[in-house]
């Protein structure tokens, strides 16, 4: 009768139909900071969670972006890698994209269109990992002259006498330069109330 028993148990375990993987289907990051393995749950022909869960084997290919260290992915180099979790014959994955930093585009100054002495311009820079934009990085701005074009923590471009002077921003390991020529009328202030003939 035990032995009865135990055979109607063992027969009636769920096997596993398919792996849930939490998160998207693709991660995308801009460095090389090692990441925790996505959540993966074991599913039934149902889809409920077997339980207990079975253990997982996660490989990472290709080795050249990334390796697995444990319950981490260390990334290697730029490109793709593929994550994957298996029981048996099913699997499930995900993709992660590594695009890592490799230019710095400067936007806000138009060569044909001189800072007016007393001008200002406001510049912007974007980090880029190809086409895409890389969020959260700060640019650090100098000039080659102060005396002809200053310029401030964020950017702004503040003309001090004619000339031209060299704009340097700089993100990590990456720069971009702008050449800002100052010239034309000093720009308009707000001018003092003229009172009217008495």
């Amino acid at each position: 009768m035990i032995v009865l028993l135990a055979s109607l148990l063992t027969g009636c375990s769920p096997e596993p139909a398919s792996i849930k993987i939490d998160g998207d289907a693709t991660v995308n990051v801009h460095d090389l900071t090692a990441l925790d393995v996505a959540k993966a749950t074991v599913l039934d022909k149902d889809g409920k969670a077997l339980d207990p869960q079975p253990k997982l084997d996660w490989t990472v290919t290709p080795a050249e972006v990334a390796k697995l260290d444990g319950t981490k992915v260390t990334l290697l180099a730029a490109g793709d890698a593929t994550v994957e979790a298996k029981v048996g014959e099913i699997k499930g994955s995900y993709k992660i994209h590594v695009g890592l930093p490799d230019k710095l585009e400067i936007a806000g100054y138009d060569a044909a269109t001189p800072v007016p002495v007393g001008g200002t311009a406001a510049l912007t820079g974007t980090v880029m990992a190809g086409a895409d934009k890389v969020e959260g990085q700060t640019v650090t701005w100098t000039t080659s002259d102060a005396a002809i074009a200053d310029v401030d923590a964020a950017g702004m471009v503040s003309g001090k006498a004619e000339g031209k002077a060299t704009i340097t921003g700089t993100a990590g390991t990456l720069t971009a330069v702008v050449e800002v020529s100052v010239g034309g009328a000093v720009a308009a202030t707000d001018a003092a109330p003229v009172e009217a003939p008495k």
